[in-house]
């Protein structure tokens, strides 16, 4: 195994409101000034060297206002730091009271580690219990942040997975030392946005609203608008009904605490969907019959299909295969039992019908997601087509690294995101720049051979 070095992130947002204003809000059980501020929790992280998951129960997470530690996340909690790798995952909201608050802490509990092993065809899953070398974390803010009436901002809690998963011999041992860093953002700060949030629909409000339900039983209202990008028009939001599950990005609205939708896309109209990693495609060339699947979540619970397993999954080329937030036709032409790769992250959704106990999965959609890679752009490789239109090679050092081709080819476009970079042009010199690349791995059908369609590329810096 590779040297570890990733950072995983956990993010809290505070909106300071009327605790009356959110229903379904935790109480506060500390006392509290009138004005109160709701707290809601979004995940992201980065990826490892092998290492598909680092799911570790979050049992509490409090900021100190100068006399209190005050709840922001009151349920217990199971995150799998090496899941989202780039992306942020909404996870709950509680309420605050307003105040000064100077640090942050976090309480953990039972890590459990998996990597995959490719010396096994197909690939398989071998998991290490880890052990905490403590339980609970605080990290006090580079400065104290005042929260006032009516503020939105967010906490962000980044957990450093390099430093935090101890190794010997380059191997990783089970013991896990916590290593956080943490910070307030603006709630424009793009690192608090909601990508992909998982949650089956309730009910459609009118022609722009509907109310979904999220893996923890709260229930969300969605807004849409003209702006809102929908996956697929053949199922408009008329449609939808309680068999129905959707995959959302956006964000938080400020006032109303509803989720204003950037992108709608439906992963299932049979009540069923798992998401997670393909890692293994039979036969490896032309239509697909048999995928295996590492399971990563699942709506609903279904006996016998777990997370943190691997299940092969029936193909015959019926099944609709769609590109997540892309509405445009062409992707039945990127994307189908054709065009699969080990390595790319998945959204299934189908019926399930369970006998005696045992659950069969018959596959109606596949969606493929946005993901995050993490590596080193390799010198040299940069091409420029116009502006930042081209491409570049890395060494993908992450959790799909080792499925995918190594050096993986990155495609950009004009309308791709360049994070602490001056565009493509700035991914130059002599050296190694350390990257994240979240965006669509492909198959590539000149060389049938994935690559990597950039949504942004970002250099990581040590801050």
């Amino acid at each position: 195994m590779r040297k570890l070095k990733a950072t995983g992130v956990f993010i809290a947002m505070l909106a300071v409101l009327g605790l009356a204003s959110c229903s379904g809000s935790s109480p506060i059980t500390n006392p509290a000034p009138a004005a109160q501020a709701n707290v809601f929790t979004i995940g992201t992280d980065a990826q490892l060297p092998s290492v598909i998951s680092c799911q570790i129960t979050v049992s509490g997470v409090t900021i100190f206002n100068g006399t209190n530690n005050i709840p922001v996340l009151t349920n217990s909690q199971v995150v799998d730091f090496a899941q989202l790798s780039g992306l942020h995952q909404l996870l709950d909201l509680n309420a605050v009271p307003t105040g000064t608050y100077s640090s942050a802490t976090v309480t953990l509990a039972s890590p459990v580690i998996s990597f995959i092993d490719t010396t096994q065809n197909p690939p398989a899953i071998n998991t290490i219990n880890g052990t905490l070398t403590q339980n609970t974390v605080t990290v006090n803010f580079a400065s104290p942040f005042m929260l006032n009436a009516d503020d939105l901002v967010g906490l962000r809690m980044e957990f450093n997975l390099q430093q935090s998963l101890q190794t010997t011999n380059g191997q990783v041992n089970g013991m896990v030392d916590p290593v956080f860093n943490m910070q307030l953002l603006n709630a424009t700060d793009s690192q608090v946005s909601i990508d992909d949030f998982a949650a089956g629909v309730v009910g459609v409000s009118s022609d722009s609203q509907f109310v979904v339900q999220g893996p923890k039983g709260r229930q969300w209202t969605v807004n849409t608008n003209a702006n809102t990008v929908w996956d697929d028009p053949s199922i408009p939001m008329s449609s939808f009904s309680t068999n129905t599950i959707v995959l959302i990005s956006g964000q938080l609205d400020p006032v109303s605490k509803d989720i204003d939708a950037s992108e709608v896309e439906v992963a299932s109209n049979d009540k069923f969907y798992l998401a997670g990693l393909f890692t293994s495609i039979r036969p490896p060339s032309g239509p697909a019959t048999q995928a295996d699947l590492y399971i990563r979540a699942e709506l609903p619970d279904i006996t016998g299909l777990e997370d943190g397993q691997i299940t092969t999954l029936s193909l015959n080329g019926s099944e609709v295969y769609k590109i997540a937030n892309i509405n445009n036709p062409l992707t039945t032409l990127l994307f189908n039992n054709s065009a699969l790769e080990a390595g790319q992250s998945v959204a299934v959704g189908g019926l399930v019908v369970t006998n005696n106990g045992e659950s069969t999965l018959t596959v109606h959609r596949v969606v493929l997601r946005r993901q995050g890679q993490e590596g080193s752009w390799t010198p040299g490789s940069t091409t420029i087509q116009s502006g930042n239109n081209g491409s570049f090679t890395f060494t993908d050092n992450w959790t799909a690294g080792v499925l995918l081709p190594n050096p993986l080819t990155v495609l950009t476009t004009n309308a791709t995101n360049f994070i602490n970079l001056s565009g493509l042009s700035g991914l130059s010199g002599q050296q190694a720049i350390p990257i994240r690349v979240v965006g669509f791995v492909l198959m590539d059908p000149q060389t049938n051979a994935p690559v990597m369609v950039a949504r942004s590329v970002e250099e990581l810096t040590s801050d």
